[in-house]
């Protein structure tokens, strides 16, 4: 039964003054992430993602055996319903996991800044944050979260943007079609269209989509909808990505070794700063290899 129009125990949007919010902590599957790193998060999300979906499958089947078991003449759970709601659950899922995977980039970067601040100059930091944001944060706000939050990490050109003001170093270079990364980054730059499509378009290709999936050497069908769950191209991406996150991962705390071990004349190196690192980003054999005080 519909819930009758202006029913009294939900308040409208337009009178409320406080958006709802929830401790990580309280939400069952996020109280476990929440002290991980952000690669370990992202993998954590993808794994929750993969066990709901087989949660799903394995809920119909066994509606499917219960029915059959309990009336075999009847009618049982319609396939065409759950495949519907399958597919809709797959596109849903697939947006975001792409998302989360910008977020890994984003709470990445911002946890090796927070980790080797104090060794990088502060001419190499570019960036704008509005005057309004500045004038409403409140309480312990970090500035260098403000710096890179509202970036949109979902362009590898400002990924490379951060790494090289925080170590001297580019990992993807989109404008180099021969880079040794050049079928990575065009995969990647598809999946972040795919991202673009599912967001705005309700996962409807347009013109324009077809034209850039085009550009970019994949074929999309214009008009049509991207099919997560056909020819296993939601697992595809999740696999990719996951493959990705731990490879940016290690490269960048690799670069970090090199770009530390290249200040150290300048400033000694605190084993503080390596636990920081370890504990926010990850560890890493190249920061093992460096003389800490």
């Amino acid at each position: 039964m519909a819930r009758p129009i202006g029913a009294t125990n939900i308040q409208p949007f337009e009178t409320r003054t406080e958006v709802a919010t929830t401790s990580a902590q309280d939400v069952q599957h996020l109280a476990r992430q929440s002290d991980l790193v952000p690669l370990e998060q992202f993998k954590a999300l993808l794994r929750n993602q993969r066990n709901f979906l087989n949660w799903i499958d394995t809920r119909h089947s066994e509606l499917v055996q219960a029915k059959k078991q309990i009336d075999p003449d009847g009618r049982g759970p319609k396939d065409a319903v759950y495949r519907k709601y399958r597919w809709y659950t797959e596109q849903q899922s697939l947006l975001e996991a792409i998302n989360g995977f910008e977020v890994f980039y984003k709470r990445t970067v911002i946890a090796l800044a927070k980790s080797i601040r104090r060794y990088v100059s502060p001419q190499k930091i570019k960036g704008n944050v509005e005057s309004k944001v500045l004038w409403v944060a409140q309480g312990s706000a970090s500035f260098i979260s403000l710096i890179f939050e509202h970036q949109l990490f979902h362009n590898l050109d400002t990924v490379d943007e951060a790494t090289n003001m925080l170590v001297g170093a580019k990992r993807y270079t989109p404008s180099n079609a021969n880079g040794p990364l050049a079928g990575r980054v065009r995969a990647l730059q598809c999946i972040f269209q795919m991202r673009h499509t599912l967001s705005h378009n309700q996962g409807r290709v347009t013109q324009s989509d077809n034209a850039k999936f085009s550009s970019l050497g994949y074929a999309a069908v214009h008009a049509e909808v991207l099919d997560p769950g056909r020819d296993h191209l939601g697992e595809a991406v999740r696999d990719l990505l996951q493959d990705e996150a731990l490879n940016f991962t290690s490269w960048l705390l690799d670069r970090t070794a090199g770009f530390l071990g290249g200040v150290a004349q300048q400033r000694p190196r605190s084993r503080k700063t390596k636990d920081r690192i370890e504990k926010f980003v990850g560890p890493h054999a190249a920061l093992d290899a460096l003389v800490w005080q």
